[in-house]
């Protein structure tokens, strides 16, 4: 679901260690683990110097396994059919993961929640006024394209369905900030259908805006300046959007809350009860539908009314207009809303130490046609980390801490398998996670990571061990250069993708990382495996370096002496934004006392953390394992202390007090989401009353830290 950063070019080059020790080798160090007589050759973050030469040796073993001949495999075999939740093609890519789950020695479990969800019978647009026509709904798809009767038509999951017929009007991106530029020149969209262009904000923020002033339809169009033609070569020559190529996609407002619509904050079992259609605000109210820019040419080019400002001209050979007049369109959405079956394929490495603790390994299965990058390769991806810890586990190996992996359903229509599984799983999760991994997106060639702070470290040193394919240097270098030869910038999490409910609905720690490169056909018919195997990821060096990456950050976390998390880290960031948000003005709202804590909750995290350190470095003694079991239970904690039960006051089921989506934006992080919304409302009794719970959280935050030394 969520859009990629640009991330480049392959040259056809393998992505593997330097290993010191073979596969086998490496194993045989299982049986004499620990080893009082081995000194470490490196050290590795929250590892003992014995234990560290263990889990490099494991690490190394693990990435020499990764085939790309393997990833191709899975590539083809799950790129050939639509994928689309609830369809054939979906299930058959179950199938198929479960049998390659199995030829590894796992035991794959396939989860299956019924889900309230949108299901297209027909989507019909047509222009009625100057002229008319209907407009196309489908890509020009070549012949022979195979399962081309399976691909369904442009179509936004979760509109609401029904005929409606008016003028249109312009609205550029369908932000907050366009329909107030709208209204200062004196132009409604009551009763008007809106056309709007993708981008700046998450689609479903586009059709809520327009529903709260009085529009009866919306229209959303890709705009070739955005991804087509003026960014590049369009396919299939290039990567760009070509004038027939639709960007499908959700608008179930997953910024009030993901998954499904009628069991908010429950999981979607037989037990539990479900709200009315009517009762979910999640749902949208007005009939919403893609088009791709060659079928909105004619549309724009017909209007009238003032021009559009400089800002809101795109690509198309004209001056556009901002309406209404002229042109009228009639969208017709023939949808039936009913419970489909949403399937997660989940598998368990269970830990030899701790098996309770887990690290959660996660990308979605589903795609909007064939899928090959969004997300198939993120789909491979993981089934390559399972079946190497599965060749792993078959010569003997586990991991300190049970390894789980997933396979998402449902996460285009709005993060439902993975919703569901976190909300089932609640009270596991809430005790035992040590971290969620997510994998939007692995075929590309340009690494980016978002994280909560206190891994930021822990992806800087796991990025030191992967060879970048284009390079040859080691990922983090090739980031560096690329940030301007500085510590690259580390995304925030927002929404959009399955590490949602994980960190802001439940407080595990958590991470999105992938490689991604510059193209326009994103949730097209077109993104398909002869672009993935063209211009996306060549040879499949990047999924095989992303398969290394993720699974040596999951071997770490799984087998650190000492949680290699810095909460002083995040507690420093926490600092850096309140202080930004004083500068800026509270509406006479102190902030010293908020700011004090987080500073107190910085000191005291440091402390903990140098503790655990020099507990570790001095290799730790069987009467220190209570000790540092009490720290890594803080560890873990200290996330879960920055949610409330109650949740944001505008929308419960985020409970995070520092992350959360923007009302406005749906993808894009909201940092201290509930001080921001009462800035905005410019309600000084609201920001006074998120003051007091931010510093209630840290200071449980500091509580914990204090009471694990």
């Amino acid at each position: 679901m969520s859009q990629k950063k640009d991330r480049s070019a392959s040259k056809g080059r393998r992505a593997p260690f330097l290993f010191r020790v073979s596969v086998l080798s490496a194993l045989a160090l299982t049986a004499v683990f620990p080893s009082q007589t081995m000194a470490a050759s490196k050290s590795v973050a929250g590892f003992s110097p014995e234990k560290a030469e263990w889990q490099l040796s494991f690490e190394k073993a693990f990435a020499q396994m990764v085939s790309k001949e393997s990833i191709s495999r899975f590539s083809k075999e799950m790129s050939v059919r639509p994928g689309v939740v609830g369809t054939p093609g979906n299930a058959a890519n179950v199938k198929f993961a479960v049998e390659e789950l199995k030829k590894a020695g796992l035991e794959p479990e396939v989860k299956t929640y019924d889900v309230y969800m949108s299901v297209p019978k027909k989507i019909a647009v047509s222009q009625t006024y100057p002229e008319k026509r209907e407009l196309q709904v489908m890509e020009n798809l070549p012949k022979g394209t195979p399962y081309a009767n399976e691909v369904i038509p442009g179509y936004n999951a979760y509109s609401a369905a029904g005929t409606v017929e008016a003028e249109i009007v312009y609205a550029n991106y369908g932000r907050p900030e366009d329909f107030a530029e709208l209204e200062k020149r004196g132009i409604s969209v009551k009763d008007k259908i809106v056309i709007t262009r993708y981008g700046a904000n998450f689609r479903g923020v586009k059709p809520e805006q327009a529903e709260k002033r009085g529009a009866i339809g919306m229209l959303i169009y890709s705009d070739p300046a955005d991804d087509g033609y003026t960014k590049g070569i369009v396919y299939p020559e290039g990567p760009w959007r070509p004038d027939d190529a639709i960007q499908r996609g959700s608008i179930l407002y997953i910024f009030r809350y993901p998954g499904d619509p009628l069991t908010p904050g429950e999981a979607s079992v037989p037990a539990t009860k479900r709200l009315d259609p009517s009762e979910a605000v999640s749902l949208p109210q007005i009939p919403t539908t893609p088009l791709s820019y060659g079928e909105a040419r004619p549309l724009l080019e017909a209007m009238q009314g003032d021009d559009a400002p400089a800002s809101w001209q795109g690509g198309l050979p004209f001056t556009y207009k901002i309406g209404p007049g002229a042109t009228k369109v009639r969208i017709a959405l023939d949808i039936d809303y009913k419970n489909q079956p949403v399937n997660d394929v989940i598998v368990r490495i269970p830990g030899a130490k701790h098996p309770e603790q887990t690290v959660v390994i996660g990308a979605h299965r589903d795609t909007w046609a064939y899928g090959s990058g969004d997300n198939t390769s993120g789909w491979t991806t993981t089934l390559e980390i399972a079946r190497v810890l599965g060749e792993m586990v078959k010569k003997g190996w586990q991991p300190d801490r049970t390894i789980v992996l997933a396979g998402w359903d449902g996460e285009e229509y709005g993060l439902l398998g993975s919703v569901e599984w976190a909300e089932e799983h609640r009270k596991e999760l809430t005790e035992n996670a040590v971290a969620y991994i997510n994998m939007d997106g692995t075929g590309g060639q340009f690494f980016g990571a978002s994280a909560v702070p206190s891994v930021k470290q822990l992806i800087y040193d796991v990025t030191k061990e992967v060879i970048e394919p284009r390079s040859g240097t080691s990922i983090y270098d090739d980031w560096y250069v690329r940030e301007g030869r500085k510590d690259p910038a580390i995304g925030k999490l927002g929404s959009g993708s399955d590490y949602t409910p994980f960190i802001q609905h439940l407080g595990v720690p958590s991470l999105d990382m992938g490689f991604g490169v510059a193209g326009g056909l994103y949730h097209s018919a077109y993104d398909n495996l002869d672009l993935m195997e063209r211009f996306i990821d060549p040879g499949y060096e990047h999924q095989a370096a992303g398969s290394q990456l993720v699974g040596i950050t999951a071997l770490r976390l799984a087998n650190a002496d000492a949680l290699p998390f810095q909460y002083s880290a995040y507690a420093a960031d926490v600092v850096s934004m309140l202080e930004e948000v004083a500068a800026k003005g509270t509406l006479g709202v102190d902030l010293s006392s908020v700011i004090a804590q987080a500073r107190t909750w910085q000191a005291s995290a440091k402390e903990l953390e140098e503790l655990a350190g020099k507990m570790i470095a001095d290799g730790v003694t069987d009467a220190e394992r209570s000790q540092l079991e009490k720290i890594n239970a803080a560890m873990m904690q200290q996330e879960r202390d920055l949610i409330v039960s109650e949740g944001l006051p505008s929308r419960p089921w985020y409970k995070h007090q520092i992350w959360a989506p923007g009302l406005t934006t749906g993808y894009a992080a909201q940092p201290l989401p509930a001080i921001a919304e009462a800035l905005q409302a410019n309600d000084a009794k609201a920001l006074q009353q998120a003051v007091e719970r931010l510093n209630t959280v840290l200071k449980k935050a500091t509580e914990t830290a204090n009471a694990a030394k």
